[in-house]
This record gives C-alpha cells, structure tokens and sequence, in this order.
C-alpha cells in the first residue's frame, strides 16, 4: 500500500431553511458526514447521507461513526488501488451490502480520487456543462396556504412537473387543494405526482386512488408502507394511479430480493436514491432489473448536501433520462458546501465559469 494514503471523516449539520415536513414527522438539519480519500496528492470526497428512521445502518451517532471508523482503518491496511479496491468493495467490505449511505459515501470518495478531473466524478455531457437535468418542483407539507405558496412560486418559475408530499394532513383538505391545483393547471400544462410516504393504508388506499385519477395524477410514491406488499400489487395491478416504489425498496440488499420485490409488485415506476437503495453500484443492479421487467424509474436524491447531489445527478445523467429527475435539493438549507450547480428554472446544470467564485447553494 501506498503509505501516502489518509483517509479522514468529518460530521456536518445543515440547518433548514424552514421545518421540513412529511409524513413520518419535521425535520430541522440534516445530518451528513463527509469521508475524504487522499493518496498520491489527489482527493476524492463522498458523503454519507442518513435520514434518520429509513436508513437501516443509521440508529444513533455513536454507532453509525463506529461502523465509518472501522470502514477507515480497513481501507488503511488495504495494499490495492482504490481502483480494485472499488471494483471488489463488496469482498473487502460485505457488509456494505446492508449500509447503503456509507457503501454510497466510499463509492463517492473512490469514484471522485479515480478521476482525473477535480470538478467531476461522472464524465459525460452533463459535468461538462453541454446538457442540462430536467427536476420536478417539491412542494413540502406545511399548512394548505404554504403548499400553494410554494406550488404558485414554481409554476411562476417555469416548472411543468410538481412532487407534493401528502397524507399528513386531514384527506380532505389534500383532497381539496389538489382539486383547486388541478381545476386551474390542466393535466397539459402540469404533471402532478404524490408522495404518500407510506401514510394510507389498506383500508383506504383503493377509495383514495379512485379520487386521485380523477385529476390526472402521474404517479403516486409508496401509497403504503413497504409491509404491506399484498395492497402494493394489488394497486399496481389495476393501476387507478401509477404506482412508483420508494421505501419498499431499502430493505432489498441482494440481487435475488430486488428481482422477487419488483416481480411480486410489478409498480410502474421505481423511486432511486443511492443513499438509500444500495449505492451507485447498487442503484444501478436496479434500473438493470426494473428496466428488463417494463418498470420505468428516475432518480432523486435523498436530501444530501450539495456534494453527494452533484455527484448523483452527474450518474442520473449517465443514462438517457426521459421525464424529470427528483434533484436540485441544495437550496433547502441554511449553509450548504461550494457548487458549481445551477437551477435554471425547471433545468438542473453542471456549469464551470472561467472566473469568480462558486455558488454556495442551489436556489
């Protein structure tokens, strides 16, 4: 081994910009730690993102930097190039398998060190700042004023594709505002999906999937909750609205379990987020899966900082996207790390300028 080798950790808080709500609760900061991969005088940086309550490795602070530590001393004592030390991850480290934001933070760290260029982790069009990502607009659960507050405020910006969290809130009121969104922006000028978070049950699902077709909605998220696997194929089966896996697919660590998942349920779409489903080596078993069986997907992140977004839309865009990606999250917080991405409406984009300095945040 290259003795020149130091890997570090560091632990950040980034505070919200207001109380982010869904329907599993508020969150305040998001909690990240940053893995930094040194040798030969080069630099690789990944992040391990954690919300807490869905990511399986995470259960405190404690514990999680315990597994982080160990993940460091073994790669210090690893003689191989971070290039096989990434091609045989898995070997060294089996129980990456069952710790998706730290297997996603090393893949990061590695993937950044092994390419030459320090801005880019993913070479293609989009790092090279020649393409653009198309995002939906997120509108967070808040009181029913706030929603439509944010909705006006993206439309206003140009976006066509809104994602409104829902099923936090009394039905009818949902009900009700998405009705009025709906009543003003037809099914031509604005897509609408949902995401439930799990929040309705077997009891109610079928009789509020019936209301939401009437409005056209493209996709319902995780109508409920990853145990109940029987109601998830029923509704996928008869389709009253598209239904895209999200949380169902975190506790899926093998090849086999992925592919018994997505054949029992059949959704029309899968959710991806590498911090949550396997990394980008895991992410990628996926969309192989999903894309031989006829289920569409996209990719979003998993409220990471502006590092682990960068590097996940530069893989989102590896691959021919075909709808709006769920990415553009760096303007949710208070303080965020230095970027070169920019939001320009709708558009995510990867933009080098020759001079001045970079963006702290994406708007």
């Amino acid at each position: 081994m290259d003795v020149k080798r130091k890997i570090t950790v560091q632990k950040h808080l980034l505070p919200f910009r207001f109380s982010a709500g869904t329907s599993r609760g508020i969150m305040k900061f998001k909690k990240l730690w940053i893995l930094q991969f040194e040798q030969d005088g080069r630099i690789g940086k990944g992040e391990c993102s954690i919300i807490e309550g869905l990511s399986p490795e995470y259960t405190d602070d404690e514990s999680y930097e315990r597994i982080l530590k160990e993940l460091i001393s073994t790669l210090e004592t690893i003689a191989e190039s971070p290039s096989q030390i990434l091609k045989e991850l898995l070997t060294w480290f089996p129980t990456l398998q069952e710790q998706p934001s730290v297997r996603c933070g090393i893949e990061m760290a590695l993937l950044d060190w092994l390419n030459p260029n320090p801005e880019v982790i993913f070479d293609n069009d989009f790092s090279r700042g020649l393409s653009f990502i198309p995002i939906n607009g997120l509108i967070w659960m808040g009181d029913i004023a706030w929603m439509q507050e944010q909705a006006e405020q993206k439309i206003a910006a140009g976006f066509t594709v809104l994602k409104f969290k829902i099923a936090a809130l009394p039905w009818e009121e949902e009900w009700e505002f998405l009705s009025q969104i709906r009543q003003r922006y037809p099914a031509s000028k604005l897509t609408i999906r949902v995401d439930a978070n799990g929040g309705f049950n077997p009891q109610n699902a079928v009789a509020r999937l019936t209301q939401l077709r009437s409005l056209d909605i493209h996709s319902i998220e995780q109508p409920v909750a990853p145990e109940h696997q029987q109601t998830l194929a029923e509704l996928s089966k008869h389709n009253l609205v598209p239904v895209a896996l999200d949380e169902s697919l975190i506790s899926c660590f093998t090849l086999e379990s992925k592919k018994e998942l997505l054949s029992k349920i059949l959704p029309q779409y899968i959710i991806l987020k590498p911090s949550l489903h396997g990394g980008f080596s895991g992410v990628q078993e996926w969309i192989s899966l999903a894309e031989a069986l006829g289920i569409g997907w996209w990719m979003t992140s998993a409220l990471e900082s502006n590092i682990g977004l960068k590097a996940i839309a530069e893989f989102a865009a590896s691959y021919p996207l075909t709808m709006a990606q769920g990415l553009g999250t760096g303007g949710l917080f208070t303080e965020n790390f230095p970027t070169y991405l920019e939001l320009i409406g709708p558009n995510l984009s990867h933009h080098l300028p020759e001079h001045g300095e970079i963006s702290s945040h994406v708007e």
